[in-house]
């Protein structure tokens, strides 16, 4: 837009219609002084149609119009990134080389003994769909786990019931098309905490760290 303003004034001068005391004085080096441009625009219009100053108008128009949309939709970009940042921070996902991962409290999800999300939960949804909309590159994982508590047939299929429940959620009320998510169920075989002390005692801290929906999703497409 800078070298269209300096452009317009030199057309204006070899037409000798800058001048005049009363006029402002456009200056190279302040091409942005809004009195100079809409002096070298009123200059323009007086201009005979025969020597283009119609289009020249019309030219200086739509390179304005231009910069306005530009500069919006760089608004709009900006904006977007800060947003899936946020997302991102509020979820504390871990962003790896070729992969973003987020793990869900199950207690956040679900109720106990349930696999039916939670209103409470939604928020956290969503900004999960988020990510794998803007970052997602190939497949996503959703992981089920749970806590020792209970035979390891009932928890394994409350891991599977809850993984798959995440992915129906996704996929209905997120956007994400159900080609792209996987689910699987590992009942209480990964712990990421110890469910019992080592004197035997309970740990219900570290059961609630076990009891998690883990999102694996892959940010960079396979070569």
């Amino acid at each position: 837009m800078i070298a269209a303003k300096r452009w317009v004034p030199a057309v204006l001068l070899a037409a000798g219609l800058t001048g005049g005391a009363t006029s402002a004085q456009w200056n190279p080096d302040t091409p942005g002084d809004p009195a100079a441009h809409a002096t070298a625009i009123a200059a323009l219009k007086r201009l005979d149609p025969d020597r283009d100053a119609t289009n020249l108008v019309r030219d200086v128009r739509t390179i304005e119009g231009l910069k306005a949309r530009l500069s919006g939709g760089g608004r709009a970009l900006v904006a977007n990134v800060q947003t899936l940042n946020k997302a991102i921070e509020d979820l504390h996902a871990q962003v790896r080389q070729q992969e973003i991962v987020v793990d869900l409290s199950a207690d956040v999800l679900f109720d106990f003994d349930r696999w039916n999300i939670k209103p409470v939960a939604e928020e956290d949804l969503q900004k999960v769909a988020l990510i794998i909309r803007k970052k997602g590159r190939g497949k996503v994982m959703i992981d089920g786990h749970t806590d020792s508590k209970g035979s390891h047939d009932y928890n394994q299929e409350l891991s599977e019931r809850r993984a798959r429940a995440v992915k129906d959620w996704l996929v209905d009320h997120g956007g994400i098309s159900t080609d792209v998510l996987d689910t699987r169920g590992f009942g209480a075989t990964q712990p990421v905490a110890l469910n019992s002390h080592s004197n035997g005692s309970d740990n219900p801290e570290g059961r609630a760290l076990n009891r998690r929906v883990q999102i694996v999703i892959q940010t960079a497409s396979g070569s």
